[in-house]
């Protein structure tokens, strides 16, 4: 009785691990802020959560009136894949030390050039642009992002980073000049909990590794109980 009892802990541990870690990746932005009116390198990491297909395609759209766009994105060249860029034209031209901007990048598409250049299951793909004039006066930028698969499957990631948004935006956070943070504010609400994004991460990375640790002491005293039995 008290084999099976442990050898159940142990079941209960090892699934609740294998639940728990896919609930900590999603879609972000690296690095996660930036100093507000700076130019930076951006990379969408994008994990593949599917254990049959591969991710063919990611589409990460960037901020639009009425929200403050970025003035210039350029792409990076991604080895096996292609880059559909979707711009938009202003009312209201940027106007830079280095010219008037009247067009903003609002989509950029990458797709694999085939399947098997796709992002395989366990792995994730990175997506690089040159973001040049971030906002001097917003707190955060805000991206939306939907993964495509081989199979067909779309998962977006356009839910605002709330304690019940399922699959949240990737965010940059925007820092002062002298690098102190701002307060953060999203349009869809006035105090957006991002840290409560980040809470959700870390319980789950906690529960993966309580439950892993579980399941290895339940899995110890179970090889034990067993060999004493066949002693016996």
């Amino acid at each position: 009785m008290r084999q099976r009892i442990l050898v159940a802990i142990a079941v209960v541990g090892v699934t609740v691990c294998t639940f728990a870690v896919p609930a900590a990746a999603h879609v972000t932005v690296d690095p996660s802020s930036a100093p507000k009116g700076s130019t930076g390198t951006l990379s969408f990491l994008a994990p593949n959560e599917d254990p049959t297909a591969k991710m063919t395609e990611l589409q990460v759209a960037f901020p639009t009136p009425p929200q403050t766009p970025i003035a210039t994105v350029t792409v990076e060249a991604k080895p096996g894949w292609t880059a559909q860029v979707t711009t938009t034209k202003l009312t209201t031209p940027i106007v830079t030390d280095d010219g008037t901007i009247n067009d903003i990048v609002s989509i950029v598409d990458w797709k694999a050039k085939t399947v098997a250049d796709g992002v395989a299951a366990q792995q994730f793909g990175e997506f690089t642009v040159d973001a040049d004039g971030l906002p001097k006066n917003e707190n955060e930028v805000v991206f939306k992002a939907i993964q495509i698969y081989s199979d067909g499957k779309k998962v977006r990631w356009i839910d605002p980073v709330t304690s019940n948004g399922p699959n949240p935006t990737p965010i940059l956070q925007l820092t002062n000049p002298d690098g102190s943070a701002t307060p953060t504010t999203t349009a869809s609400a006035p105090n957006p909990t991002v840290a409560v994004a980040s809470t959700k991460d870390n319980s789950a990375r906690a529960l993966s590794i309580i439950a892993a640790a579980l399941g290895a002491v339940a899995l110890v005293f179970a090889t034990g109980a067993l060999m004493r039995k066949r002693r016996a």
